[in-house]
């Protein structure tokens, strides 16, 4: 009777304990799951890899990615762009994963999820040394497509200005002064995927451009690194007047490094002759012949050869051309380097009653 008198009063206090501790755990197991669902939702979606930060050294090395993640509750798309110059073409690999909000499962690559917000997904790995790859959410797009194909533009973003010239569906020209390849010309793509298309040039770390959307004749570009950057492609439709560059011209032979000619020229022609024919052109210096097909850029302000584009002389800038007079800037021939000192400026004279 004591011993029941003593543990009756406890008794409703203990049940209630026991409620307390039911529901606390059911909210808990719910919050739980509700954090896990939310997290997968914000997985899923469209990521552009943005960009990579490399721990091999004593400072952290940023670099730019072309890829993307394509992520859904079923499976993870994989997908590279082109990269000519280093033998890479696009790809696509479709792969499950696991993700338990902390840690991301491709097959037997783990993945830690370093952050994971709305529009940004961190992951870090270990592969020799440790690397954080940098992704951003592709906002919702609609394919824009856009004409480009021999039409040249103004490149214009945050602290950067150039002009390029899509001279066909492969190849563009730097018209302007920023290029970071030792020749003009660029390998160039327009890559699509499910309502995103993409603008991908073939230059080292050159990210992809996400074409946002076009308006009369304006291009709207974004570009994602450690900042999201807007860009835009304005046509230029000024264009040269070249009406009088078919004819013979001639250029007299300035020897400015004063090395002294080999005994074999000496009393040999040593005049530079032009000869421009409408698809053709015939160089002549002490009595060698080199024949050209030749082109004009959509501006008329640069000649490529076709055949020569990816050569050290495959583009000539055309300075002033008239129907007395055509001035010409080329790199110096017998230059192994490509800079900016390397070229040389060449006046022609139009050779008159020439046949």
């Amino acid at each position: 009777m004591i011993l029941w008198s003593l543990e009756m009063p406890n008794a409703p206090y203990y049940q209630r304990y026991l409620l307390f501790m039911k529901r606390a755990f059911y909210i808990l197991f719910s919050l739980i799951i509700l954090i896990s669902c939310e997290s997968e939702n914000e997985l899923e979606g469209v990521w552009i890899g943005a960009y990579q930060v490399h721990y091999s050294g004593d400072e952290p090395l940023l670099s730019s990615m072309r890829l993307l993640l394509d992520i859904s509750k079923a499976e993870l798309i994989y997908k590279t762009f082109d990269y000519p110059m280093f033998e890479e073409r696009d790809s696509v690999q479709i792969l499950k994963y696991s993700f338990n909000g902390k840690s991301l499962t491709l097959d037997s690559d783990t993945f830690l999820v370093k952050n994971l917000t709305k529009d940004s997904l961190v992951l870090n790995f270990c592969s020799n040394y440790e690397r954080d790859l940098v992704f951003k959410r592709l906002p919702d797009n609609n394919n824009f497509k856009i004409d480009i194909k021999n039409k040249a533009f103004s490149l214009t973003g945050p602290n950067y200005a150039d002009s390029i010239d899509f001279i066909n569906d492969s190849l563009m020209l730097h018209i302007g002064n920023v290029f970071n390849t030792n020749y003009r010309s660029t390998k160039w793509a327009i890559n699509s995927y499910k309502s995103f298309d993409f603008l991908v040039f073939d230059q080292s770390e050159s990210p992809p451009f996400l074409i946002d959307y076009s308006f009369e004749n304006e291009i709207f570009l974004k570009l994602f690194f450690t900042t999201i950057k807007d860009f835009k492609m304005t046509n230029i439709e000024n264009v040269k007047d070249t009406s009088g560059i078919i004819g013979n011209w001639v250029c007299p032979f300035q020897n400015r490094q004063g090395v002294p000619l080999p005994r074999h020229l000496e009393g040999v022609d040593s005049k530079l002759y032009l000869r421009v024919k409408s698809d053709s052109l015939e160089i002549e210096q002490y009595g060698k012949i080199k024949s050209k097909k030749w082109k004009l850029n959509s501006t008329n302000n640069f000649i490529y050869f076709p055949e020569k584009i990816n050569t050290k002389n495959g583009v000539w800038k055309i300075l002033e051309v008239n129907e007395d007079k055509l001035i010409i800037e080329r790199y110096r021939r017998n230059r192994k380097s490509y800079n900016p000192g390397d070229k040389e400026v060449i006046k022609f004279e139009k050779i008159k009653n020439s046949r």
